[in-house]
């Protein structure tokens, strides 16, 4: 698609002109899932206006393909891997590092500065993958069935990569590792 065509899907989508027969079916779907896909972005890019560029154009990609996208069973999922492709081709043009940012409610700036500060450098630490589960996982809120459609892997793939991040992650920050979450004890059963 060219880059003038997306720029007038955007148009379209963006002042609410009507969208066709399956109009109000995708104005929903847009509705609802615009504020994850932005979440998701945000946390790779670290940049609020580029992670709703990242998100919208997602969204777009889904309204040109919208005869195909609306049957498919992983629909969310499907756009929520097309805003991560997005925002890491943001990040590739632009020749810098992904750099997270944590959208969890602090108490005040001063914590959300602290936790930003203490959080990135350690998510830098991490593999891609575990970076992607932990932040889809414990910051954008998926489940792992949605990572796991998201990452292109299983949910048990998922799980080990959340698991290995975020062990990587309290030994980076010892102390400072106080707020983050209480892995469940699990037990592999053979299937």
């Amino acid at each position: 698609m060219s880059a003038s065509a997306r720029v007038e899907t955007r148009i379209e989508i963006a002042n609410g002109d009507p969208l066709g027969g399956e109009g109000e079916a995708f104005e929903h779907f847009f509705d609802r899932l615009l504020p994850r896909a932005v979440a998701l972005a945000a946390g790779l890019l670290n940049d609020r206006p580029a992670a709703e560029d990242a998100a919208v154009e997602a969204l777009a990609r889904a309204y040109v393909e919208w005869d195909r996208v609306r049957t498919l069973t992983y629909r969310d999922a499907w756009v929520l891997r097309v805003t991560a492709n997005v925002a890491y081709d943001q990040v590739r043009k632009a020749g810098r590092e992904r750099r997270f940012e944590t959208p969890a409610p602090a108490r005040d700036e001063m914590d959300t500065a602290t936790l930003r500060v203490t959080l990135v450098p350690a998510l830098r630490k991490l593999s891609r993958r575990q970076r992607e589960a932990v932040v889809l996982t414990h910051i954008v809120g998926l489940t792992n069935e949605e990572v796991a459609l998201v990452l292109g892997c299983t949910p048990g793939t998922v799980k080990v990569h959340v698991h290995r991040g975020l062990a990587r992650l309290r030994t980076e920050l010892g102390d400072e590792a106080s707020f983050l979450p209480v892995q469940k004890a699990e037990t592999h059963e053979p299937s």
